[in-house]
């Protein structure tokens, strides 16, 4: 028996869709409601078919039609769900140990004079590189992880230690000239090769699916690459004009 589709119109309501179905079931059939057409059809008065879209009903239903504004339809429409702003509730706190697989650009650290410096004169050091941001997984989830750094820890190589709140910066940024003291500057007293370490000290904070920021407790110590250097005595003597000019001069 061959049966044609059914013919459909209805509205749509805030929980509900309203349906009148017309089926043609070929000779005689019973229609949503229960009652029988004379003429072989089904005239239903109205069927309520629940809206997929509400989370109190069907979950697996498929989005007949689409567009960039979501799901739509005539009724058995699944909206889009919201983009995730927020950490789920049961999020556990997230701590530096969850972290380790993101490491923060820690730039590089530098020295001048460069490679080497005078005993008993200012060699000044500081370190380039700021704020990082390091995208990955956290929690099997896409995340990202901003580091700040907020503390610099410079180990001389000699048994000398200073701890910063700034980077430093070179004479020339500062204004100063050569061997001028700076925050970050430090007078060896002795000869011989030194290896010069830095370790810079970051907050970290973190975001899933752009959610707003949320900090991570502690802050988390990161060593740079060691600079090696020589430390040297410099001589100054009395010369008759520039040695360039003069080779033969007193001093040259």
């Amino acid at each position: 028996m061959h049966r044609c589709p059914p013919s459909v119109e209805g509205t749509i309501g805030d929980d509900s869709v309203d349906v009148n179905a017309t089926v043609d079931k070929g000779g005689s059939s019973n229609d949503r409601s229960g009652k029988t057409g004379g003429d072989g059809k089904t005239n239903g008065p109205g069927v309520t078919i629940p809206r997929p879209d509400y989370p109190e009903n069907d979950p697996n239903a498929v989005c007949p039609r689409q567009d960039s504004g979501g799901c739509t339809g005539w009724g058995l429409d699944r909206v889009n769900p919201p983009p995730e702003t927020e950490p789920p509730e049961d999020t556990p706190p997230i701590t530096l140990v969850d972290i380790a697989s993101f490491t923060p650009d820690v730039g590089a650290s530098h020295m001048e004079p460069g490679g080497w410096m005078v005993i008993g004169l200012n060699t000044n050091f500081y370190s380039t590189g700021g704020v990082s941001v390091i995208e990955g997984e956290l929690l099997d989830r896409d995340a990202a992880v901003r580091f700040t750094p907020v503390a610099w820890h410079w180990s001389f190589g000699d048994g000398t230690a200073i701890d910063s709140a700034s980077p430093g910066a070179s004479w020339q940024q500062l204004g100063l000239a050569e061997f001028e003291a700076t925050s970050t500057s430090h007078i060896f007293t002795e000869t011989g090769a030194v290896s010069i370490v830095l370790t810079i000290d970051y907050s970290a904070e973190y975001t899933f699916n752009g959610s707003a920021w949320t900090p991570i407790a502690g802050v988390l110590p990161v060593q740079t690459t060691p600079l090696t250097a020589l430390a040297g005595d410099a001589q100054t003597v009395l010369v008759a004009r520039d040695c360039g000019q003069n080779p033969r001069g007193p001093g040259c």
